[in-house]
């Protein structure tokens, strides 16, 4: 009987440090679960925080996007309104280099009829 009751302590012994055994692992196992759920817990802000730039990245990308268009636009206006003041700039610049030459030709004009008729009062006066 009493190696029966030594097998049974030996047994109870051997349960005692497999349960502490199992109790330390399980410890160790909550602790890492705990960490993890940290970690999750943390990776989520991080993903919500990134969600958060995110958003506002493309919003700034928007407004630049229309601006930029915006800006385009105003300047193909303003480049058709200097082609448009060029055209009119060359053709006044045109029409005043006519008259020029009109008026080159009236003076030249004056100045062969008064040749004429200072011709004629000379050859007047020879006479």
């Amino acid at each position: 009987m009493s190696t029966e009751l030594f097998k049974m302590k030996n047994s109870y012994e051997e349960a005692l440090d497999h349960l502490e055994t199992l109790k330390r692992e399980n410890k160790n196992l909550q602790q890492e679960i705990s960490d993890l759920t940290e970690q999750i817990g943390e990776t989520g802000k991080s993903i919500h925080e990134l969600e958060k730039a995110k958003k506002t990245v493309e919003t700034e990308k928007t407004e630049i996007q229309t601006a930029l268009e915006e800006a385009e636009g105003t300047l193909e206006h303003e480049e058709s309104k200097i082609l448009r003041v060029q055209l009119e700039l060359n053709q006044i610049k045109g029409e005043v280099d006519r008259k020029i030459a009109e008026k080159d030709e009236e003076m030249e004009q004056i100045k062969r009829n008064s040749q004429r008729v200072v011709d004629s009062m000379q050859s007047t006066l020879d006479s």
